[in-house]
């Protein structure tokens, strides 16, 4: 059974048994790692953030920062699939009716449903602030027209929070608990092809004239806003989480094949003086990533002033460390790297992709200026 105390170590154990034997099939076919989300959906992990009074484990930002690490040190694009529900389930919580918690969060708890975010658009990039998609009135029904372009877990999440503009109050914004079935909802097939986190399934999907309940709208009409604001707080910590953990990935992966790559006088890669300094380098960014993530979730649990600041740095500096880690892993790895017989080469495609995952790199350096000087 899931315990908040421990945590990390039962995430660690679960990587090891459920997600690790699956990640090179997830990288080289692009194939979403089902048997991985199905098995955090039945041991209990889609319940990490749901109260406890509706069956869930009660957890906060702190605990889906040591879930997402651990997992990203077995597979990046779990990791990544898992946050998104979790950064859905916490806006939920924060701004949904207790109708609608009712409704879903003892579900949710159960394994039953599983999240994802459809916020992202073309017309607004990573600034998914400022979405495109319409609504109408139709009754006690809202008709939605407008396209998402990356809807991570997409056909394998139940319910899309999707981000609109509100129709009865100009200037603010709603979201929807869409599902995935809903007729005139339509995902685009064979677009994603990755780089990096190739197992994650962010197609776009297209909101044909979507009917929805006004029911199913998270928090009153135009404070679609309230809930983003929480979204983004687990999911700003929720990728430098992953990234810290795909940082220590890469480190212990370098670290084994200096130790263990010998010459013919005896003496292995890591006896190198230049090797163990590099190695030194490694350590440190790896620990300052996944210290800083932690230290920035405690904070907004604990409803800290600084709370955001850091939120926002932490995923900086985690963007920086796991490119420069996953740089100096491959260099270390030398011939076995480049010719694929470690997994670096994945690690390092993988890393890529966290200066450009909305909010991107330059955008949160915006943001964090703006939240230090204001």
């Amino acid at each position: 059974m899931l315990k908040k105390e421990t945590i990390l170590e039962s995430t660690l154990a679960f990587g090891k048994k459920y997600v690790a034997p699956l990640t090179q099939e997830a990288d080289k076919e692009g194939k979403f790692p089902k048997s991985a989300y199905d098995a955090l959906r039945k041991e209990g992990y889609m319940g990490l953030l749901v109260p406890k009074e509706y069956g869930g484990l009660g957890g906060g930002n702190y605990e889906h920062t040591q879930v997402c690490y651990a997992l990203a040190q077995y597979c990046a694009t779990t990791a990544l699939c898992y946050m998104m529900h979790n950064t859905s389930v916490a806006g939920l919580c924060a701004t949904g009716s207790e109708a609608l918690k009712q409704e879903f969060l003892p579900k949710v708890a159960k394994g039953e449903i599983a999240f994802a975010l459809a916020f992202s658009e073309s017309g607004s990039g990573t600034h998914f602030g400022e979405p495109d998609i319409t609504e109408e009135v139709n009754g006690k029904d809202r008709i939605l027209k407008g396209r998402k372009s990356f809807v991570t877990s997409a056909k394998h999440a139940d319910y899309y929070l999707t981000y609109t503009n509100s129709c009865q109050n100009k200037g603010t914004k709603n979201i929807w608990l869409v599902h995935k079935d809903s007729k005139n909802l339509l995902h685009e097939e064979n677009v994603w092809n990755g780089l990096g986190m190739r197992g994650n399934a962010s197609v776009p999907v297209q909101y044909n004239g979507v009917s929805v309940s006004e029911a199913l709208r998270i928090g009153d009409e135009g404070q679609g806003e309230s809930a983003a604001g929480a979204v983004l707080m687990h999911f700003v910590t929720g990728l430098a989480a992953v990234y810290s953990g795909l940082a220590k990935a890469a480190y212990d992966c370098a670290l084994n094949h200096t130790k263990t790559r010998q010459y013919t006088n005896k003496t292995s890669l890591s006896d190198v003086e230049l090797v163990r300094i590099h190695l030194a380098d490694m350590y440190a960014k790896t620990q300052s990533g996944i210290a800083l993530a932690l230290d920035a979730a405690n904070s907004f649990d604990r409803g800290a002033e600084d709370a955001v600041p850091k939120i926002f740095a932490s995923r900086i500096n985690a963007t920086h460390n796991v490119m420069e880690v996953c740089t100096l892993a491959m260099r270390l790895g030398g011939g076995k790297a480049y010719s694929k017989l470690l997994p670096l080469e994945r690690y390092m495609r993988d890393a890529l992709a966290s200066q450009v995952m909305a909010p991107s790199l330059d955008v949160l350096k915006v943001w964090l200026g703006d939240a230090i000087t204001k």
